[in-house]
């Protein structure tokens, strides 16, 4: 498979959701402990559209991740390097539209680059 078939396995055709925007050189595996790790903080959320630099791969659901989690080989090496239970390390930034309900939630922001709504402009960091 080419890396963009794997960011493919993860997210499920049709309908809309908040956007979760990853840095350019994100690895699916490492999207998909993300996107783990923000269902687990954001209780809310039950689908998120994954964005990773400027390429928008689609819809990822709590669903469908889970059923990927059940399907997933184990390989040798899968118990080195374990986190712990608990959310991760990152901290989410959420920025969400004065004028709609539009949502973005990054692990990063470049200061030059901040999430536009598009159709009411620049959104507003939200605590």
């Amino acid at each position: 498979m080419i890396p963009d078939d794997y960011f493919a396995l993860l997210v499920t055709p049709g309908g809309t959701a908040t956007v979760l925007e990853l840095p350019e050189e994100t690895r699916a595996a490492a999207a998909a402990e993300v996107v783990e790790q923000v269902f687990a903080v954001e209780a809310s959320l039950n689908e998120v559209t994954l964005r990773v630099g400027c390429r928008e791969y689609g819809i990822v659901t709590r669903a469908r991740l889970a059923e990927l989690q059940r399907h997933a080989p184990r390989q040798v090496g899968d118990g080195d390097l374990g986190r712990l239970p608990g959310p991760g390390t990152f901290v989410l930034l959420r920025f969400g539209c004065t004028a709609c309900s539009r949502v973005e939630l990054r692990v990063h922001v470049d200061e030059e680059q901040l999430p536009q709504c598009p159709d009411h402009g620049r959104m507003r960091r939200e605590p």
